[in-house]
């Protein structure tokens, strides 16, 4: 906590005087990587989602749930955002393609393409360098603070898996985000459970959301799912439903990381002894080959 906070001032400075963001970050990454850690043990991961502000704020407005979850023993998964940015690029994308295929009823709009596509096909093209350009800025900067290795949603993938449960064209904060999210996250082993917050009243995701994924968990029992409302008086009640569900997440990570080290043949002692060896054992910032969704798990394959 004291290394983010001395990097936070450095990066306020930062832009407060207009100086090189990538020098900034690149002295947070020397701040940093003097942090002494153990990766050997094996966290559950928890993503948040849900509401754009609930989920990227930190602090009484969420529940502090990135600082409760970390004092409880978890990893904590964060949704950038700059997956906002690539969702509105995909969202113009998908729209755009669609009125191509409409385009001699497309006569009343000021954007209409009834005298040809000519002007979507150069949209389309501008969008397609837009989502690399958001990428490259975001890699560039994860960079030099020392994140590599970090994958960005593929936002076709994501609608993709949530277009059989939640239509597309509907629309409305994050759309079918929050499902294909899911979907992914179980599939592709991302975390052990998906925290879903946000406003009390707020309706695309509780009341439309929320009643989808009682679907996917349906269909995913893997899934660990929990959604929860911010209203001011229920910090307590939420955090209490959240250990609840984290004690599952955390007998899950346990399990995939003994399951690891009976598949190499090595006891814990063993691999804590190679790890502590290793360039990799104390390393902040590399990230083994993601197999399973903990870093611990990762890091025996790797040894």
């Amino acid at each position: 906590d004291a290394a983010v906070a001395q990097c936070r001032d450095i990066m306020v400075n930062t832009l407060r005087n207009g100086n090189s963001i990538v020098r900034g970050l690149i002295k947070c990454r020397r701040i940093l990587s003097r942090v002494q850690i153990d990766r050997s043990q094996p966290k559950p991961l928890v993503s948040i989602i849900g509401e754009f502000w609930a989920m990227t704020t930190e602090g009484e407005g969420n529940y502090e749930l990135q600082k409760f979850l970390e004092s409880e023993g978890a990893e904590v998964d964060i949704q950038p955002i700059v997956n906002w940015l690539l969702f509105m690029v995909w969202e113009n994308t998908f729209d755009t393609e669609l009125r191509m295929d409409l385009k001699e009823d497309d006569v009343e709009s000021k954007k209409g393409l009834k005298g040809g596509t000519a002007g979507a096909t150069k949209k389309l093209w501008t969008l397609k360098f837009a989502d690399k350009a958001i990428r490259s800025v975001f890699q560039t900067f994860a960079h030099a603070i020392g994140l590599y290795g970090y994958h960005l949603p593929d936002m076709y993938e994501i609608a993709e898996l949530a277009a059989p449960h939640y239509d597309n064209n509907n629309r409305g904060g994050e759309a079918h985000m929050e499902v294909g999210k899911l979907i992914h996250f179980v599939e592709d082993k991302v975390n052990h459970m998906t925290l879903s917050v946000k406003p009390f009243g707020c309706m695309p995701s509780s009341g439309v959301s929320d009643g989808v994924q009682s679907i996917i968990t349906a269909k995913w029992p893997e899934a660990i799912f929990l959604p929860i409302e911010t209203t001011g008086d229920g910090k307590v009640n939420v955090h209490s439903r959240i250990q609840m569900m984290l004690f599952k997440a955390r007998q899950k990570a346990k399990a995939e990381y003994e399951r690891a080290l009976e598949q190499t043949g090595m006891d814990e002692a063993t691999f804590k002894s190679r790890l502590d060896k290793s360039k990799w054992g104390r390393h902040p910032f590399w990230r083994p080959s993601h197999r399973e969704a903990v870093i611990a798990t990762n890091l025996v394959y790797a040894i």
